[in-house]
C-alpha cells in the first residue's frame, strides 16, 4: 500500500486507480461517490462503507463493509479472491451505467411530475433559458469595466 496524497493531474490519477486491485472509499457519510465511479470506470472494485449510499453505486462490482479495519480488510480479500480478468470487466460495466445522458434523462423523469415552476425555480437575478420564461422581463447586465476603468476609481 502506497499513500501518495492529494493528485491534482486526472491522469496521473486515472493511471493509478486502473493500476490498483483494488480501491477503497471508507467514508461513511459518502452521498454519491464521485471517487468510486472514477475507479470502477478505470476497471478497479471499489470496497466502500456499508453506512454510506455508495454501495448502490458499486453494486456487484465492489463490496460494502461495516466500518471496521477487519470488514475492509475483509472486503478486499473478497474482491482479490475473484479473478481479474472477471473482477476488472464488471467494474468498468458498472461504471457504464452511470454515463451523464442515463443520469440527465432519470433526473429530468423525476422532475416530470413537477409543474414547471416548481421543477425549475426562476430565479430573478440570472438569465433564463429560453426554453422558460420569466414572469417579466429582466434588466439588461451592466458592461464590466476594464482594469484600466478599474485603476482609475
Amino acid at each position: 500500500m502506497r499513500f501518495v496524497g492529494h493528485l491534482a493531474d486526472r491522469e496521473a490519477l486515472a493511471d493509478l486507480q486502473a493500476a490498483a486491485d483494488v480501491c477503497l472509499a471508507p467514508g461513511p457519510a459518502e452521498t454519491f461517490g464521485l471517487s468510486a465511479l472514477e475507479a470502477l470506470a478505470c476497471g478497479t472494485p471499489v470496497v466502500v462503507s456499508a453506512s454510506s449510499a455508495l454501495p448502490e453505486v458499486v453494486g456487484t462490482a465492489g463490496v460494502a463493509a461495516a466500518d471496521t479495519p477487519a470488514a475492509f480488510a475483509s472486503g478486499v480479500q473478497s474482491l482479490l479472491a475473484v479473478p481479474e480478468e472477471v473482477r476488472c470487466p464488471a467494474a468498468r460495466a458498472r461504471a457504464e451505467g452511470f454515463a451523464w445522458d442515463r443520469s440527465v434523462a432519470a433526473f429530468l423523469r423525476a422532475h416530470e411530475a413537477l409543474p414547471a415552476h416548481e421543477a425549475f425555480p426562476v430565479h430573478k437575478a440570472f438569465p433564463v433559458h429560453e426554453e422558460f420564461s420569466a414572469p417579466e422581463e429582466l434588466p439588461a447586465p451592466e458592461p464590466l469595466a476594464s482594469a484600466s476603468e478599474e485603476a482609475r476609481r
